[in-house]
This record gives structure tokens, C-alpha cells and sequence, in this order.
């Protein structure tokens, strides 16, 4: 659990069929890829991702390399998006990087309740009408670190309030709404932003049976900034072979710098001398 975050930065709300506000684990009806990488719902990660990388991308692409996920890889106009539509492309390529379904894009009316929750540091409200998923808020220190607290210390021990060891029903119910693919559908998003104090506040609503009208930025028209097209990146066999030879290759290269120590003994009227150096 990263100790700069406080315990309150994680809330999560979901809503399912009939507006019920609880997650339910269940296969659901959604039309996941057939192709998948790494842990997808109904599944969840079977503890907190602890690798030492930190909160940033080199954090990210450790906590998705140990869950078979290959690394994430930025669009070469992520400078230039605002912190919203950064916080969008990031879940789309957690999303489609496991083979699930892009978010197709950020809807105004859901980003203006996603950015009063923002500025009021708690989970947006839902609009009015049947639709399903959940809203997610976090204060951290960057859009990224925002991903590192929802995808990867969302479990028991991490900043999530709704995970508590007498009550494990909201466990890992950021990913699973970042994540969302229940119900069938188009999946549509709203995001909000704000900033106070230093610290970023983001929210966002991520919804099945939504409108997807008034988008005010889309995946279809994020695509053309990838060298390549986003898709389902599993870590593969050789890199995760070559991973494993780094990390031995690091343990063989610390040994070899070990201090040697040299023992000498010499005899004196006063009995044995031992010198270590």
C-alpha cells in the first residue's frame, strides 16, 4: 500500500440491473473478447500488486507484467489531453489490453456529474434512467497514479474503504467498474477533473445501456495517435523468460559485487592476531 496515499482517496459505487448498489461477482451477460489476457471479471487479482515500481507507468508496467499483461503504452498525444481524457485512454487500454471491449468514448452530460464528484472529492452521482455500472473517485498525485490505486492495491490491505477485513464486498470494486463488461451494450463513460492542495481528484462513471450521444472524445478518434492499434497484449512466454533471466542476472551481478574479506592470522608474544579487512 503506497504510504503517501491517504486511506480516504479510494470510494467506489456500483449500480447493476435495477439500480441495486452492491457488486455482484457474477459471469454477467457481457460480451467479453474471446481472446483475454491476464485477470478479468468475474475473476480478481488473488492479492495487492506490491513490486516496488511506485504509483507512475514503471509502477503500472511491473503490476501488469506479474498479472501476464504486456507493458501500457502511452498515445503520442497523451502530453496534450487533458487530465479527463487521459484518465479515458488509460482505462480503454486496461480494458482492451485484456481483450475486453473499448469504452467507446466520454458523454457530456456524464462528465458533467463525473466533474462535480471530482470537485467534491467523492464518487459522481447517476443519471436518471436504467443504466448499469458504477462511479469511481481517487485523489492522488497524477492520472496515473489514479490507475496504480483503482487496477492494482484495490484488494484487501490497499487504500480501498469499501475492502475491510470484516466486510470484503466491495474488494477490488474499482477494477471491476474500470473493468466493466456485465451487461451487454455499449460502454460509455463520463470524467471529471479537479485539482486542490496538489493532489488530483478524478471521477468517472463507467455505464452499459447509456446513451452514446454528445461524445465529447472517442476511442475511435484516439486510435490514429498509437504507432500500432491497441489490442489484447499478453505477456508471452519469451518475455517472461526474458524477465526472469533480468532479475537473475541482477540477484548473479549483486553477489559478484559482494566486498571480498581477507583473514589474516600472525602470532605475537601476546598470543594470536586476527586482522579482517
Amino acid at each position: 500500500m503506497p504510504p503517501s496515499v491517504p486511506k480516504s482517496s479510494l470510494t467506489r459505487h456500483l449500480v447493476a440491473l435495477g439500480a441495486i448498489a452492491c457488486l455482484f461477482l457474477t459471469a454477467g451477460t457481457g460480451a467479453a473478447a474471446a481472446a483475454t489476457a491476464g485477470v478479468v471479471p468475474p475473476r480478481n487479482p488473488s492479492s495487492d500488486c506490491n513490486t516496488g515500481g511506485g504509483m507512475g507507468l514503471a509502477g503500472i508496467n511491473a503490476c501488469r507484467a506479474a498479472e501476464g499483461i504486456g507493458p501500457l503504452v502511452l498515445p503520442r498525444n497523451w502530453g496534450s489531453l487533458t487530465p479527463a481524457q487521459q484518465g479515458f485512454v488509460v482505462m480503454n487500454l486496461e480494458r482492451v489490453n485484456r481483450g475486453l471491449p473499448p469504452i467507446v468514448g466520454l458523454s457530456g452530460p456524464l462528465n458533467a456529474l463525473a466533474s462535480a464528484g471530482a470537485s467534491a472529492g467523492t464518487d459522481p452521482s447517476f443519471p436518471s434512467g436504467g443504466a448499469s455500472g458504477g462511479g469511481i473517485w481517487a485523489g492522488s498525485y497524477s492520472v496515473l497514479g489514479a490507475d496504480y490505486l483503482w487496477m492494482y492495491v484495490d484488494g484487501p490491505g490497499g487504500n480501498n474503504l469499501d475492502c475491510t477485513s470484516s466486510n470484503s464486498s466491495g474488494c477490488w470494486g474499482h477494477r471491476d467498474i474500470i473493468l466493466w463488461d456485465r451487461t451487454s451494450g455499449t460502454v460509455v463513460a463520463g470524467g471529471g477533473f479537479a485539482t486542490a492542495g496538489g493532489t488530483d481528484s478524478l471521477a468517472y462513471l463507467v455505464l452499459t445501456g447509456y446513451p452514446a450521444s454528445d461524445l465529447t472524445f472517442t476511442w475511435a478518434g484516439e486510435l490514429r495517435y498509437f504507432a500500432s492499434k491497441p489490442g489484447v497484449e499478453p505477456l508471452g512466454k519469451a518475455a517472461r523468460a526474458r524477465l526472469r533471466a533480468r532479475h537473475h542476472r541482477k540477484i548473479k551481478h549483486r553477489r559478484h559485487r559482494r566486498r571480498p574479506v581477507t583473514v589474516t592470522v600472525s602470532s605475537s608474544s601476546g598470543g594470536p592476531t586476527i586482522t579482517i579487512g
